[in-house]
């Protein structure tokens, strides 16, 4: 009888605390997943422009670098009631262009670039990376109001500096583009000059365009979500804005008063900032279809506030990898161009540091391995604090249940003696949390200096590991971490025993969620853990935890 009885009163699997930690472990999955998903755009294997550049023909340019192009006529333009019509457009030619790090064509037809060819950087495959390879290219002008470029006569001034003409009824317009200070971080960027003169009664204003391609999302699933995307980031009336670009999208982006403005994609971008009097407006438009790829678009306008003698614009332009150093010396709003998330103030810091590391080490596997030990260590008394707080809250668990029994008629009772139980044991119901909210910030910063660092980009660690920015491809590392988190779990204490529920299935769940997570990340997160298993061992041998616990005092009766 008695042994039947212990049977019956034996918890089913299916109990309503264990429906319930599925439940919460479900949401705690999918949130992630989305989390990821926003905050990480992993990497596509392709370039970022699908586009092949054409060869200059031998016609051209002469050996002078002065473009075979007449002067344009005259043209009309459009007028400052809004009324447009289209500029005389003559055959586009194109100069070659490069600096040290990117080489590209110059359009005789609004002096944008054409076809970016990176020459620091490959695909995964060894093929080259363009950006900008659209009709429209980068930062050409227009006449605002019109969709056509202003057609120049470009003439090659110097090695660094080319200068564009155009004359229309009444004003002429002169577009410079030259190369900033040689052997430099700043060598990715152009300072660009365009001025209006003349009788500016019928001038418009100018539109900047910048445009690259967007290839249309790849298949995805629950389990294994496509991170690869485009976005906007623009710095506009002292705030920041970045948004997503999905080809699909119907919506357009209008901000005023525009001071920063990038396209980019997870590890390069093109952006412009203005230097100008006069801050333009920025609309992004939606996205058009070219062929199997689509176009992404966004103006910078220019309109007059008056009408005087001369109207300019100054821009700086950058076109490269997002590597921090690099786009702040070409100017220091381009910094903000990688996405750090709300906890950037720690990410430089963070990323200096590991930095450093591959200065020792040579390897950035290795550097992620030094970066993540000096974290814990640094988060370690905050730790220390929170498993003393949970070790004596699990002890006096059994009081505590004692005491919410003998008062479960009295709640203002149950909750006074619980409180005066906890008082005497110096135990903090939030102990075990609070050390852990703290810590959150430079996690995060952390978790984010290591997806969003170019550093890593196609960077091998050791064995089959020869990219930190791709998954695991045997799925070793998450693998790894997933034993490491149980036993890690094993050692920790926990009081609640509906989040002992929960947390029997995160190694499970995060384990599957690394599958699809860059090799550096998951390194970062086994090795962390593995950190943490090595703290706990040290704390359960700490006496002083040891005699905190023993010194429990009992409810009264």
């Amino acid at each position: 009888m008695n042994q039947q009885h212990s049977s019956d009163q034996k918890p089913s699997f299916l109990d309503r605390g264990t429906i319930i930690a599925l439940v919460l472990v479900g949401v705690v999955w999918f949130g992630w997943s989305k989390w990821v998903e926003k905050m990480y755009p992993q990497p596509a294997t392709t370039q970022s422009a699908a586009a092949k550049p054409s060869p200059l023909t031998a016609d051209a340019a002469n050996s002078t670098g002065q473009a075979n192009l007449e002067k344009p006529a005259a043209g009309s333009v459009a007028t400052q009631t809004g009324k447009s019509t289209s500029l005389h457009k003559p055959a586009e030619v194109q100069l070659p262009i490069e600096n040290k790090h990117w080489t590209s064509k110059l359009s005789s037809l609004g002096m944008g670039l054409s076809v970016v060819e990176l020459k620091d950087f490959k695909t995964r495959d060894e093929k080259p990376i363009f950006v900008g390879a659209t009709p429209d290219g980068l930062f050409t002008t227009r006449l605002l109001g019109s969709n056509e470029p202003i057609p120049f006569f470009v003439e090659k001034k110097s090695e660094n500096e080319w200068v564009g003409s155009a004359q229309f009824d009444g004003f002429q317009i002169e577009k410079t583009m030259a190369f900033l200070s040689e052997g430099s971080a700043a060598d990715h960027a152009v300072k660009i000059s365009i001025i209006a003169r003349g009788d500016l009664t019928r001038f418009p204003g100018f539109t900047t365009v910048i445009s690259d391609e967007v290839k249309a999302p790849v298949s995805t699933s629950f389990l294994a979500p496509s991170y690869d995307h485009h976005d906007w980031y623009v710095r506009y009336e002292d705030t920041n804005k970045r948004v997503v670009i999905a080809p699909d999208s119907t919506e357009e982006l209008k901000l005023k008063t525009a001071l920063v403005v990038a396209l980019s994609s997870h590890y390069f971008t093109a952006a412009i900032a203005d230097h100008s009097d006069l801050r333009p407006d920025f609309h992004g438009q939606v996205p058009r279809k070219l062929g199997e790829t689509f176009a992404a678009t966004g103006t910078l306008d220019y309109k007059p506030a008056s009408i005087g003698k001369e109207f300019r614009v100054e821009q700086i332009a950058y076109i490269g990898a997002k590597d921090v150093d690099a786009l702040r010396s070409a100017d220091p709003d381009f910094a903000r161009v990688v996405d750090y998330g709300m906890f950037a103030v720690f990410a430089e810091p963070l990323l200096w540091l590991m930095r450093f590391f591959f200065g020792l080490f040579g390897n950035w596997g290795f550097a992620i391995i030094g970066l993540t030990l000096v974290v814990r260590a640094v988060v370690l008394p905050a730790n220390l604090y929170s498993f003393k707080s949970m070790k004596v809250m699990q002890k006096i668990q059994p009081q505590i249940q004692q005491v919410k029994e003998k008062f479960k008629d009295d709640p203002k009772r149950m909750n006074e003696e619980v409180m005066r139980l906890m008082k005497e044991n110096k135990a903090n119901p939030i102990g075990g949390c609070l050390p852990m909210l703290i810590q959150l910030p430079v996690f995060f910063a952390l978790y984010q200096v290591l997806a969003q660092s170019m550093e890593l980009y196609r960077q091998p660690f050791i064995f089959w590991i020869h990219d930190l920015t791709v998954k695991d491809q045997f799925f070793v590392l998450p693998v790894l971490m997933g034993i490491a988190m149980f036993f890690q779990q094993k050692l920790t204490p926990v009081a609640d025993p509906q989040q002992a529920k929960v947390l029997q299935w995160m190694p499970v769940i995060f384990s599957l969620l690394m599958f699809t997570l860059p090799s550096g990340l998951t390194l970062y997160i086994l090795v962390s853990t593995v950190f943490g298993i090595a703290q706990q061992y040290v704390f359960l041998k700490d006496k002083s935890v040891t005699k905190s616990q023993n010194n429990v005092h009992v409810a009264k009766a």
